[in-house]
């Protein structure tokens, strides 16, 4: 698989399409395998990763952050990890719904969520893609419809029931 260094301005369009977080700003360097976007802060510059993956094809340099993909209706869209949400934290302003505990419990196990009739008014103005919180963790990433969370949490990171 061939990787791709973001230039500036292509790695302003990825941020940008996670605009539903907030206005995010970030240092490191964008890495593009196939559908999914790495970010990596080490001391390597551009020509150094391209050397290293002409002499040994890498797949994976750096965190992986988020995903960019055609939607069934084939719209682009652009997801955010776990590990990427985690990275951004203390940016993420807005795109956020805070779970229960008994929607926290039903999360981890791969679930979708409904919502209650008191998030449904509170979240009612959000869709598309959010950011779920339980208390003062992020736990994930889901695409919110009308009244549902559609799960995203790969299976190795879920609770086994």
């Amino acid at each position: 698989m061939k990787i791709q260094i973001l230039d500036k301005t292509k790695k302003r369009k990825v941020l940008d399409k996670l605009n539903y977080l907030g206005e995010l700003k970030m240092n490191e360097m964008f890495i593009r395998t196939g559908d999914r976007i790495r970010i990596f802060s080490g001391s390597l510059t551009n020509q150094q990763v391209m050397k290293i993956w002409n002499l040994f094809p890498i797949e994976g340099i750096g965190l992986y952050f988020a995903k960019d993909f055609l939607d069934k209706k084939g719209n682009q869209e652009t997801r955010i990890s776990l590990d990427g949400l985690h990275s951004i934290r203390e940016q993420i302003v807005q795109g956020i719904i805070e779970l229960n505990e008994e929607q926290k419990e039903k999360w981890l196990r791969g679930n979708n969520i409904e919502l209650n009739e008191e998030q449904k008014e509170k979240y009612n103005s959000i869709k598309g893609f959010v950011a779920l919180k339980f208390k003062e963790d992020f736990i994930g990433t889901g695409k919110l419809t009308e009244k549902t969370i559609l799960s995203f949490l790969p299976k190795e990171r879920r609770i086994k029931n």
